[in-house]
């Protein structure tokens, strides 16, 4: 199924759903040299995006310590990265301050073991941490198994077009239906649904 990009927001990052890696995966954070785990995760992982020599420098730039505040890897019995996430920020996000969930991933043979909840938890809980208030996330409605993950972690549709809109009302039959009646209600009172039902 082709999807599009869509926003989700998390108003406040109270009440977080906690989660620790079962035995014996863990999380820990950056560490120098960490770029080449980086950028081997996401080429095995993510197929919707293109991961050229440089990509990590694009994305986070080269402040060491500023990853270490922010990035984390979940890591198998071995040591072995295998998934990782960044807990990073955007002071411009919808004119506002935002905390960011950025670049999930897990590696193609751990998916759908579960592991991705406790990266996401360790994720949100460091941006709370390092005092960020709210936070949002981007991803493809092609993910439909990151769209109910980030749904279970209270993360909801933040439309910014018409095409988004359209985007949620197509994946409804993937979506988990405790999800749906939340979701239903913020395209209900989207502008952007108020602007298609005028034109």
């Amino acid at each position: 199924m082709a999807g599009i990009s869509v926003a989700m927001v998390r108003s406040d990052l109270e009440g977080l759903p906690q989660c620790a890696p079962p035995e014996p995966f863990a999380i820990r954070r950056y560490r120098p040299g960490d770029e080449a785990a980086w950028m081997r995760i996401h080429l095995a992982a993510d197929k919707l995006n293109t991961f050229p020599p440089g990509k990590f420098a694009e994305q986070f730039g080269a402040d060491e310590r500023l990853l270490a505040e922010r990035q984390l890897y979940l890591c198998d019995g071995e040591g072995r990265e295998i998934g990782t996430a960044t807990a990073w920020f955007n002071d411009d996000y919808r004119g506002q301050s935002f905390g960011r969930v950025h670049w999930v991933a897990v590696v193609p043979e751990w998916q759908g073991r579960g592991l991705s909840k406790p990266l996401l938890a360790g994720v949100c809980n460091r941006l709370r941490e390092l005092g960020h208030d709210r936070a949002y996330l981007t991803t493809n409605t092609a993910r439909i198994a990151a769209l109910n993950l980030y749904l279970s972690f209270g993360f909801v549709p933040d439309i910014r077009s018409e095409e988004e809109l359209a985007a949620w009302r197509h994946v409804r039959p993937w979506i988990r239906p405790a999800y749906w009646p939340a979701i239903a209600a913020i395209l209900e009172e989207s502008p952007h649904a108020r602007l298609a039902e005028t034109t």
